[in-house]
């Protein structure tokens, strides 16, 4: 048997008790698009299992702990254009979770000219972000440090050979170049997704002193694109984001090559002079699609399997988290013709 490490009642394997009427899933991803899928999912009585090969929940909004604190290097902001994300955030607000980022927005660059501005409908966090994306699981069980190696219809098969079902759906919710792989015994699947692109993006986290007084800075510069103050982490603790550009540059780049050319970049940004200290960096080779599927899920109903998140639905976290919510009530209104036939809503 697999050592799993469940944050849930952990369920078993394919040869598990055949008679049953609860309905089960299986989710391949705990960013926001596969908790907000299984939390919906569990909500209305579903057992649902998530496998990430992380060490927790969160995705492109997982944290970084520090000695001081956390920090995050993914999405630096929650935003949303409509509803029903729009309530999620008012909920998460009310929580204490998030919280709209206050003043202005420092543009520019010090060789330059600086600007002031205001960044409306948009949220920073409070908390360390994955456990926001944590309590959208729910009741579902999540298994972390589990790598998948396939999904077939109705099972997901992880690294080690052991084979996780009979689910009434399988559902995909990884960025669409990891999917891929996985899914080569669904064809018509697999064929749909060769065209989704993505962009990369280089973070790091850098502690300065001095330079402008502001929370946020959106750089004029074609290397890097955006800076925000860490709630948390001592003092003088950022995280930076590259361009598409820089990462593009940058991409099979040591973490020592890109942090050093990063911070050289920001001291003259920012017009310091003494040197930027670089704690820590992560590549997201899949930060932003540049190509989507279109719709917020994309099915093969004989085979009930499901793809869900950016990459289907567009780039953002909304989009994603969008996805994920649109696919379980799918599901939760097709419930008897998933107990009587084997077929995804269409």
């Amino acid at each position: 048997m697999t050592e799993f490490h469940p944050q849930g009642a952990g369920r078993g394997s394919i040869d598990a008790e055949a008679s049953r009427t609860t309905l089960r899933a299986g989710i391949v991803g705990a960013g926001i698009a596969g908790a907000s899928c299984a939390g919906t999912l569990a909500a209305a009585g579903w057992e649902v299992d998530v496998f990430d090969k992380a060490r927790g929940a969160g995705g492109r909004l997982s944290t970084r702990r520090l000695d001081q604190g956390w920090a995050t290097l993914g999405s630096p902001f929650l935003s949303a254009k409509r509803e029903p994300f729009r309530s999620q955030l008012r909920d998460w607000v009310r929580q204490g979770w998030i919280a709209p980022v206050r003043g202005d927005i420092l543009h520019g660059c010090a060789n330059k000219s600086w600007a002031r501005a205001q960044m409306q409908n948009h949220h920073t966090p409070l908390i360390e972000p994955s456990q926001i994306v944590r309590s959208l699981l729910g009741t579902a069980s999540l298994y972390t440090g589990s790598r998948v190696a396939a999904i077939q219809p109705r099972t997901i098969i992880l690294e080690n050979g052991q084979r996780m079902g009979d689910y009434d759906c399988v559902i995909c919710s990884v960025p669409v170049p990891q999917a891929i792989p996985l899914l080569g015994a669904l064809p018509r699947l697999h064929e749909r997704l060769g065209d989704v692109r993505y962009r990369p993006v280089w973070s790091f986290l850098m502690r300065w002193e001095g330079g402008p007084a502001a929370d946020v800075i959106k750089f004029d510069d074609h290397l890097l694109e955006l800076a925000v103050r860490q709630p948390t982490g001592g003092a003088g603790l950022w995280a930076v984001h590259s361009t598409h550009e820089f990462a593009e540059t940058y991409l099979e780049a040591s973490e020592m090559e890109a942090s050093t050319r990063a911070a050289s970049a920001l001291m003259g940004l920012l017009g310091l002079p003494w040197p930027v200290e670089v704690e820590a960096s992560h590549l997201w080779r899949f930060a932003k699609p540049e190509t989507s599927i279109g719709g917020f899920w994309l099915g093969d109903r004989e085979n009930r399997v499901a793809l869900i998140g950016d990459g289907i639905a567009g780039a953002g976290v909304e989009r994603a988290w969008e996805s994920g919510v649109r696919l379980a009530q799918s599901l939760i209104l097709a419930e008897n013709e998933l107990v009587d036939c084997s077929s995804l809503p269409g």
